[in-house]
């Protein structure tokens, strides 16, 4: 029996779905919760209390602070992931899954813990939110490298409609954050709401077990030359050099589109409570309306780029079309729900486009180091554009409106370059598979029976072993 065989790998997709669920709930909380978290304290009297300009619960950590929450999760999933691409190849998936989603617990946990009484206002609540959002940064790492490197073990036919799967179930997680956690907030307190991202990564840890679980039962029912992967030889820099030239420009590419969107959703709400004036509720909905529409999109563009092909040529074009929808969100007095929804559903296209293609262009045995390498570049990137929007918008929030709003159009101009460079290199990585005739823009083709013998029989000697097993086997 082959993977594509056994029913209950969708089951098995499920659990893998909800592995990083409680990450991306996490990842985006300060943005859901960003006046609180960089406004300044003031008691809810007086003036204050009449112009509604009063915060209790505000923390005082500013533009510039702020962002470091972002980019120390940036950077620790960029220092961490290529250590854990390499140990996953090595060490297998549902060990990484376990200790991954149970250290998603303890980061937000401690990230909860950070605000409550005992340590709100004082000089401990800051490096304990940093330390606390470094362990999550390590541990949605670990989480995402485990997903992909399942996903391209037990769906190697159908890349496009798992991925898309995976990525519509991760950003319910961020949808569900930006709905509920700011009223969560107005209702019970910040303490409660940062609380919530906690049980939301425990949610993690059940699909984690569930995950290792079937995997073992999955791993039983395959034939042998099915369940057996050449074995993981320790990486080396001839590995590394020997990636072709189409990876490099997939990671390059996934490295500056994700600089240009995750920086703007971190301040989006921000921005758009800045610009036009909504409260910080309905501008927590707008901006979590990028990820609402991803839901959809990513599910829908797995299925379509699985049956016709064409990975690269929609990645081009996802990343070119969201040059736009950065200018008028600078410039422009467009409606803001529409961008970020035209935004949202670009991301959907351009990053589904672009994962799958990194299984598809490196061996097997090298995937987690790849996708690693991959995320290095990406998290490595995203800190340092999170880390320039808070020395460009200030340690202390600027009280001139037009002088704020000035500052959020050259923070959206790093945003522009980022995308711009994605797409220069979308054109690129496009005419290098014409002209090597590359796999990227094709659709998946199955392996003959006689093929597969024939492989086999040429590799007589190697050592084959499951991806967890702790066992080789001659074939």
């Amino acid at each position: 029996m082959e993977q594509s065989d056994w029913s209950w790998r969708y089951v098995l997709l499920a659990c893998d779905c909800f592995i990083a669920f409680g990450c991306f709930y996490c990842v985006d909380i300060p943005s859901a919760l960003q006046t609180e978290i960089q406004s300044s304290y003031s008691n809810c009297t007086g003036a204050s209390l009449l112009n509604g300009s009063c915060c209790e619960e505000c923390l005082g950590l500013g533009p510039d602070r702020y962002n470091q929450l972002y980019a120390v999760f940036s950077w620790t999933n960029a220092i961490v992931v290529l250590p854990i691409g390499v140990l996953l190849d090595r060490l297998g998936n549902r060990m990484t899954a376990i200790l991954s989603t149970s250290l998603a617990v303890l980061g937000s946990s401690l990230f909860a813990l950070s605000v409550t009484s005992y340590f709100k206002m004082t000089s401990i609540m800051f490096p304990l939110m940093m330390f606390s959002r470094g362990l999550l940064g390590a541990a949605n790492g670990g989480c995402q490298l485990v997903q992909d490197r399942v996903i391209a073990y037990w769906f190697p036919d159908k890349l496009g409609l798992a991925f898309g799967a995976i990525v519509s179930v991760i950003r319910c997680g961020n949808v569900l954050n930006f709905f509920i956690t700011s009223n969560i907030a107005k209702i019970y307190g910040v303490p409660m709401a940062l609380w919530t991202g906690a049980l939301m990564c425990g949610v993690g840890c059940v699909a984690a077990l569930g995950y290792c679980v079937l995997d073992m039962i999955g791993s039983r029912k395959l034939d042998k030359n099915h369940v057996f992967n050449i074995k993981s030889q320790p990486l080396r820099m001839s590995d590394i050099r020997n990636f072709p030239l189409s990876y490099w420009l997939v990671a390059v590419m996934i490295s500056t589109y994700y600089s240009c969107f995750i920086p703007y959703v971190a301040n989006g709400s921000k921005f758009i409570q800045d610009k036009y004036g909504y409260n910080r509720v309905t501008s927590s909905y707008i901006n979590g309306a990028v990820y609402d529409v991803s839901i959809i999109v990513c599910l829908s563009t797995g299925l379509v780029l699985d049956r016709f092909g064409g990975r690269a040529i929609s990645a081009t074009l996802g990343s070119a079309l969201s040059v736009p929808v950065i200018i008028s969100l600078a410039f422009f007095e467009l409606p803001p729900l529409i961008l970020t929804i035209c935004f949202g559903t670009f991301y959907s296209i351009t990053v589904v486009s672009l994962w799958p293609c990194i299984a598809k262009v490196v061996p097997l045995s090298t995937v987690g180091a790849a996708n690693g390498i991959a995320a290095f570049l990406q998290g490595l990137n995203i800190g340092l554009t999170n880390l320039g929007i808070g020395k460009i918008m200030g340690a202390v929030e600027e009280s001139d409106m037009n002088n704020r709003i000035n500052k959020w159009k050259i923070s959206l101009a790093i945003l522009l370059s980022q995308a711009l460079v994605c797409s220069v290199l979308g054109i690129w990585l496009n005419v290098n598979e014409k002209l090597k005739n590359g796999l990227l823009n094709g659709r998946h083709k199955k392996v003959s029976l006689t093929e597969k013998t024939s492989l086999i029989q040429n590799r007589e000697g190697d050592f084959y072993d499951s991806i967890d097993s702790g066992c080789s086997i001659q074939s």
